[in-house]
Formats: structure tokens, C-alpha cells, sequence
């Protein structure tokens, strides 16, 4: 079971909405996702907009990054294990938004483009 918080705009605090009250694999869709206030660098549990694309990245307690389709929800790639069995507590976009940053509980920082090469 993978522990899930709530995105919130950063800008205002509020809290963005489920479309539904069901959440698939802890991952919520959002209805209010077209503001672009999401900032880059967010907590476990909570997600990464990418500016480019309409995808959410999201991280997980298991040591598993998602990129969702923002107006589907739909999955659409999986890293699997990422740092072993150290859970992921940041996730930050490089400036270009071609590479992602995960740093882990057990210190190690990984360098990730978007086919999952590290």
C-alpha cells in the first residue's frame, strides 16, 4: 500500500480535486489541472507537471516512478525500483524538462531521462 498525499497549488494552498473519489494504484486524476502552478520540485507522494507535455510524474513509497496522462489519467510508463529498496523522498525536472532527479532516504541522487536510463 503506497501512501498518497494531496497535490495543492503552491501558489494558493488549495487543494486540487479528484475527478473521482476512486484512485488506481494511489494516483489521483485532477480537474483543475490546466493552471500550470504546480512548481517542479514536489515530495514523495506528491506529483511533477511537466510544462512540455500533458503528463504528471508521480513517485511512490515502493521506490516506483509513474507518468500519467493528465487528461486521461491513464499510465502511460513505469520505472520499477528506482533506488532498491530506499524510498524516494524528492523528485525535481531539470530546466530543459528532458531529465528527471530522484533523491532516496538512502542519500543516493539518480539522473533519469525519460526511457528510464539512469
Amino acid at each position: 500500500m503506497s501512501c498518497q498525499k494531496a497535490a495543492l497549488e503552491l501558489n494558493t494552498g488549495s487543494q486540487l480535486g479528484p475527478k473521482s473519489p476512486e484512485r488506481t494504484e494511489g494516483v489521483t486524476a485532477f480537474e483543475d489541472y490546466g493552471t500550470g502552478l504546480l512548481e517542479n520540485q514536489l515530495s514523495v507522494g506528491d506529483f511533477i507537471k511537466i510544462q512540455k507535455a500533458f503528463e504528471v510524474i508521480s513517485s511512490d513509497t515502493g521506490s516506483t516512478v509513474s507518468f500519467w496522462m493528465i487528461d486521461t489519467g491513464q499510465k502511460i510508463k513505469q520505472f520499477t525500483g528506482c533506488h532498491g529498496n530506499a524510498e524516494i523522498s524528492t523528485m525535481a525536472l531539470d530546466a530543459n524538462e528532458t531529465r528527471l532527479l530522484t533523491g532516496s532516504t538512502d542519500g543516493t541522487v539518480k539522473i533519469w531521462d525519460f526511457n528510464g536510463y539512469c
